[in-house]
């Protein structure tokens, strides 16, 4: 049998928004939105996760006071709100992200659905029917 690594539950969806620059920490090394969380303690995929299953204005509220206790990019005093903003931007927008949007699916998935229902029907009634007409 094959090898098939398995991703250890990280969302790739996740990455764009993980990867984004925060700035450059004291000893100019750059910091992403990963190694940020990372360094306050915070697993990134579950904070991507739950940021983006929120409405957009608490995410963003949610991001800046994360953004606040975080003191080791020096250029975030002044500019936390525009890059807050910024990285709110590359959260992916998924069905959780706004779920006030009709998808549109449920028609397909009605006819879906009808369509079993009426094969289940058919296959009993000549299951029924064999047993009836067998003898």
């Amino acid at each position: 049998m094959a090898y098939v690594p398995t991703p250890l539950g990280l969302d790739t969806k996740y990455d764009q928004f993980l990867q984004t620059l925060v700035g450059n920490d004291q000893t100019r090394t750059r910091v992403t939105v990963l190694s940020m969380l990372a360094r306050l303690g915070v697993d990134p995929w579950q904070e991507a996760s739950d940021l983006a299953a929120l409405p957009k204005g608490s995410a963003w509220q949610r991001l800046d006071a994360l953004m606040a206790r975080f003191t080791d990019v020096p250029s975030l005093i002044t500019e936390r709100a525009d890059v807050t903003t910024r990285l709110i931007a590359f959260l992916p927008h998924g069905t959780l992200y706004d779920n006030t949007k009709t998808t549109g699916n449920r028609a397909p998935k009605a006819f879906d659905t009808r369509i079993y229902f009426i094969v289940a029907i058919a296959v009993f009634i000549v299951q029924v029917s064999i047993l009836i007409f067998r003898d």
